[in-house]
């Protein structure tokens, strides 16, 4: 992506928040609800999904881009279970778009020369590799750091997400020095049920923190980030936004006019962060063009706790956090 198109992306995003024009300049598609972990705060496995075609992926795609897309994030599931993935990726590259993916690191080895032409890998990391594995299953530690040097000699900007729960409070400083040694970004949210996809357990039970223990780890991520620690991509604003979970805090949403999430089977919504999402799926009747200018957010929204609510705080003017989204378009 050149710098023209980096300067229309921010255009567009600036008249999406002052004119409220909606184009999808990004869409996150849960590509596969397969995958081949059981990890504990997870419940995509649970979930049954027809998965479109290599062929109608391609045609959704290109509708997409005829509408303004620049960007696709493929997640799951674990996305690298689809036989075809390198066919996608490589339609997508062939289509200008900035390729992002959501993955495990299990299977970026045996798939790393058919996602060479992604720009961004988002790779989940616990802690250390004693509470990785409880978490995700034995070995799972070893094969995400293996998949981080792999992106990383493959010229694929790499990411880690942690989820903070009650099993990794005592690895936030491993995380971010392990993200400080490979020059890599890392990311913090909190545990929630919305975060795992029709997981049927309690997830909040089982590894939700009291609120004093959060409270007190996202003050330490805080003072990380002053001291220097660049690796850590939540913004300031970000990071005192979700030391406020669970509480709501009513803030402003850039995803309904930018973005959507497009289900294995086709459908469509805005996002995942409110409670029974799937009423609002939009089944495609016409064109996705339609279904997209009918998307509409929910009146009680169940604010963002995760990554996303960067996007929410670029929404409301916050200047690091547009610094922080300014960082991440740079590097794709």
């Amino acid at each position: 992506m050149n710098n023209s198109d980096k300067l229309s992306i921010i255009l567009k995003v600036f008249k999406a928040l002052v004119f409220k024009i909606k184009i999808p300049l990004a869409i996150t598609w849960n590509i596969t609800y397969r995958c081949n972990l059981k990890c504990g705060y997870c419940g995509a496995h649970e979930s049954r999904s027809v998965e479109l075609g290599t062929k109608k992926v391609f045609a959704v795609i290109s509708e997409f881009i005829s509408l303004g897309t620049k960007f696709v994030k493929f997640s799951g599931g674990e996305p690298l279970l689809r036989d075809d993935i390198g066919e996608i990726v490589d339609y997508c590259s062939k289509q200008g778009l900035s390729i992002l993916m959501n993955s495990n690191g299990t299977l970026v080895k045996s798939k790393i020369n058919e996602i060479k032409k992604i720009s961004e890998m988002q790779l989940s990391l616990d802690g250390t590799k004693a509470v990785h594995d409880f978490i995700r299953g034995s070995g799972t530690f070893d094969k995400v750091i293996e998949a981080i040097e792999i992106c990383k000699n493959n010229g694929i900007n790499v990411i880690i997400t942690t989820v903070i729960s009650r099993y990794n409070a005592s690895c936030i400083r491993f995380v971010v020095d392990l993200a400080e040694e490979y020059n890599i970004g890392i990311q913090f949210q909190p545990v929630e049920q919305l975060c795992s996809t029709n997981s049927s357990k309690d997830i909040n039970f089982f590894f939700g923190l009291n609120e004093l223990e959060y409270k007190k780890i996202i003050v330490s991520i805080i003072e990380m980030k002053k001291n220097g620690k660049k690796s850590i991509q939540n913004s300031f604003s970000g990071l005192r936004h979700i030391y406020h979970w669970p509480h709501s805090r009513k803030v402003k949403c850039l995803l309904d006019l930018i973005h959507c999430h497009i289900e294995p089977d086709g459908r469509i919504f805005i996002c995942n962060e409110f409670r029974n999402y799937q009423r609002y799926l939009v089944k495609i009747q016409e064109s996705y063009k339609k279904a997209f200018f009918s998307l509409s957010l929910p009146h009680r929204c169940a604010e963002c706790w995760c990554s996303d609510s960067e996007y929410c705080m670029c929404a409301d003017f916050k200047p690091d956090s547009i610094f922080e989204m300014y960082k991440r378009l740079k590097s794709q």
